[in-house]
């Protein structure tokens, strides 16, 4: 991984940023998108290096980072990124169960014609990165439904509340996408969501959020287990 290749995911308007928003934007992406995989050690002077800034400027990037849930920081072996286990991805789909089962409720129940715009663009756009098969777009753009979808449901501390685990439930599905083995299978899930909250259903939308979650959640946690995470 080079200083380049980091430097290049932050895009143009990276000058604008404060430093250590800049280092923090550049090392999220590289765990996003596997430049530094899960659960591997990282440490400040090395990543000063890769990202041309200074060590402290990349300090203040992972305790950014680590609010996030992206990195984690051990006494006296320094910093690794985060790493999903069995008991991570219980706890996280339990919450996202809930959460976004809230969301899609209030969603449906509030949804108007803005709303039905946007929801039907973020379906589109995850059934054309399906038809790529590019796993990467294919999570961004799953992520993208949920969160237009939480948007959606008007509710201020929800939003706050989802924006805190937002860039580990992208790994999380990231993680739980591959292990369905055929893109095509994504698109189905989601249309039958959005379907609903768009018909006003406020019960099955809430239903199938909530049960869309938990068996993928399900299936993650029993795969990190059976492999001892």
């Amino acid at each position: 991984m080079t200083q380049k290749n980091l430097l290049s995911i932050a895009g143009e308007n990276i000058d604008r940023r404060s430093l250590d928003r800049k280092a923090a934007d550049c090392i999220r992406d590289a765990i996003i998108s596997g430049q530094l995989s899960l659960g591997s050690r990282l440490t400040e002077i090395g990543l000063a290096a890769q990202v041309g800034l200074s060590r402290s400027t990349v300090r203040a990037a992972l305790q950014r980072l680590s609010g996030e849930g992206l990195v984690v920081q051990h006494a006296y072996t320094g910093w690794e990124v985060f790493s999903l286990s069995s008991d991570d991805a219980r706890e996280l789909y339990t919450l996202r169960s809930c959460l976004e089962g809230l969301a899609a409720r209030l969603a449906a129940e509030n949804i108007d014609s803005d709303g039905k715009k946007a929801l039907t663009a973020a379906l589109k756009t995850l059934k054309l990165a399906t038809q790529r098969n590019d796993w990467r777009a294919i999570a961004e753009a799953d992520l993208a439904v949920h969160k237009t979808i939480v948007s959606i449901a008007n509710h201020r501390r929800l939003l706050q509340q989802y924006a805190l685990i937002i860039d580990t439930v992208l790994l999380y599905i990231l993680s739980t996408n591959r292990m369905v083995g055929s893109a095509a299978s994504i698109y189905p899930e989601h249309k039958a969501l959005v379907d609903a909250i768009i018909g006003g259903d406020a019960a099955l939308s809430e239903q199938l959020a909530s049960e869309h979650v938990t068996v993928h959640g399900q299936r993650l946690t029993e795969s990190l287990r059976d492999t001892g995470h």
